[in-house]
């Protein structure tokens, strides 16, 4: 197989994943990464979470307002910068997230998936 439609079957796949993991638990990967980074409790700038995602600022403003419009995270003052502002998970972030990791992500099956779609010719 062509590099290019290896590339294309693991795009594929990993979209499939992330499609039924969302259906699962009404969240993106990337809303389920930003409130995995926030379950220690500690208050994190939305920098911090760029860091931890790998996403720019502007994405991560986005997946932000989204698990907020959600009841998941709260929005704060830095008390240490006031103009900054902090985030952390709320009662329901935090009932979520252990939701989510209870129920397994079952990556077995995706990390098959990948390496069939690598190992293809």
């Amino acid at each position: 197989m062509e590099p290019i439609c290896r590339i294309k079957e693991i795009y594929k796949t990993l979209y499939q994943f992330e499609r039924i993991f969302s259906e699962r638990h009404g969240l993106t990967i990337n809303e389920a990464m930003l409130l995995c980074c926030l379950r220690d409790g500690r208050p994190r700038t939305a920098g911090t979470l760029c860091d931890f995602i790998g996403l720019s600022n502007p994405r991560v403003s986005k997946v932000i307002t989204a698990v907020e419009n959600k009841g998941y995270v709260r929005r704060e003052i830095a008390p240490h910068d006031k103009r900054q502002m902090v985030f952390s998970l709320t009662d329901e972030g935090r009932a979520k997230i252990r939701s989510v990791m209870a129920s397994g992500l079952h990556c077995s099956a995706l990390f098959d998936a990948l390496r069939r779609s690598m190992e293809e010719a």
